[in-house]
């Protein structure tokens, strides 16, 4: 007598997208579910928190967590592939869930907003153009780069071998000699932040060549040799400084060790480390200077979907709705995002599109026999819009591969 799963998790993306942060926000859009089970030709829909809590709750071994997702990697490979990306950038970053309560995983670690609590550090993979290719859960207790390596690995291959990586991107939690190696030995191209050691901060005092790329920014490099373990090899480092008088909202940091040297003090300073030896500086600097778009999408992540607050007590079942959340949800509506509602625009999060789009009054009726929604949308500019968004959407020419209910029926 189960019910099966496409309503489920049908259920809850409709949470997410009218706002709901947790599961007990379920009963947010019961009030249109009649018009909710026309639209998407189902008999039944979710209405308790427990139905769902059950749902993911079954999921309570590491095999089981990766079925759900291979599922989502496959997904957000369709994703990308309908708009027909055949080389992008590979972006690496992770994110502190804090927790308050006593799940699986959930470890007193490095937590930059509330100190001291416990939390998960999941792990997840980017592409330049806004998807999200992977996700793993991670204990709360770990560094951001731990298990980079199986994890780039595992990316690498979901994403195909006729997919081109542009270059791999990463902030300073990545900077281990052990994965820029292995992407070295795959003839990767990356370009990483490097934490701004004594070692690299005494070399950076020594530099006199400093080139201007605009008012108060400028830039060098250097090469210097680093030693990990017996091994010893040389690396290219790219130096940004920008002075805090003319750029008081300039990114980066000013080392401690500067802090009494007149001719440096009033700046702050951006390392990053390469092996493209043939991009100019200025090129480094601005090509990884794209990564921080990743900090808007886990941004959209957590005030959207609720990546943070989606959580139940089993590890893997926590990991299974943060794959829901991150590579089916997040990559469906980032999809109509670029093609439908803001192409060729800067992309809305979507706590904006719910107020834009999502959420309109309508009413459910019958006319010759027919189901009609009708909406309540007042200004002929705003109703225009919103139909040639229904038209555009009717007009996509792919289709998913779903055999979860069976075809409409007039």
């Amino acid at each position: 007598n189960a019910k099966g799963c496409y309503e489920k998790i049908l259920g809850q993306l409709l949470t997410a997208l009218v706002g709901g942060s947790r599961f007990g926000h379920l009963s947010w859009w019961g009030h249109g579910i009649e018009a909710i089970r026309k639209t998407f030709a189902v008999a039944w829909l979710p209405q308790s928190a427990s139905t769902l809590t059950r749902f993911w709750g079954k999921i309570k071994t590491l095999p089981m967590a990766e079925k759900m997702g291979e599922a989502g990697r496959k997904f957000a490979k369709t994703m990308w592939q309908w708009e027909n990306i055949g080389e992008d950038n590979l972006n690496f970053d992770s994110s502190v869930l804090t927790r308050y309560g006593d799940q699986d995983g959930a470890r007193k670690g490095y937590n930059p907003k509330k100190h001291g609590r416990k939390s998960h550090h999941p792990l997840l993979a980017f592409l330049g153009s806004g998807y999200i290719v992977n996700l793993w859960n991670r204990s709360g207790n770990v560094s951001s780069a731990h298990r980079v390596v199986d994890f780039f690995d595992q990316t690498v291959a979901s994403l195909g071998s006729a997919f081109r990586i542009k270059k791999v991107l990463c902030d300073a939690g990545f900077y281990i000699f052990r994965f820029m190696a292995h992407l070295e030995s795959q003839n990767h191209l990356y370009i990483i932040a490097a934490p701004l050691s004594r070692i690299l901060q005494k070399r950076i005092w020594r530099i006199q060549d400093w080139r201007r790329l605009a008012r108060g920014i400028e830039i060098a490099e250097f090469e210097m040799e680093c030693r990990d373990g017996k091994q010893t090899t040389l690396h290219r480092y790219v130096v940004v400084r920008q002075e805090i008088a003319e750029r008081p909202k300039a990114p980066g940091k000013q080392p401690f060790l500067f802090k009494e040297l007149e001719e440096l003090k009033n700046y702050r300073f951006s390392i990053m480390v390469t092996n493209d030896r043939k991009l100019p500086a200025e090129d480094v600097w601005r090509e990884y200077r794209t990564r921080a778009n990743d900090e808007n999408v886990f941004k959209d992540l957590k005030e959207g979907y609720g990546f943070a607050a989606f959580n139940l007590d089993n590890f893997w079942a926590a990991e299974a709705v943060m794959v829901m959340n991150a590579l089916v949800f997040h990559n469906l509506v980032h999809y109509l995002n670029r093609n439908i509602l803001n192409p060729n625009q800067p992309q809305k999060q979507l706590k904006t599109l719910r107020a834009e789009h999502f959420i309109l009054p309508a009413q459910l009726g019958n006319s010759a026999g027919d189901w009609v929604l009708r909406s309540g949308v007042r200004g002929q500019k705003f109703r225009g819009r919103i139909c040639h968004v229904l038209e555009r959407i009717m007009s996509i020419p792919h289709r998913l591969n779903c055999n979860a209910v069976g075809a409409a029926t007039s």
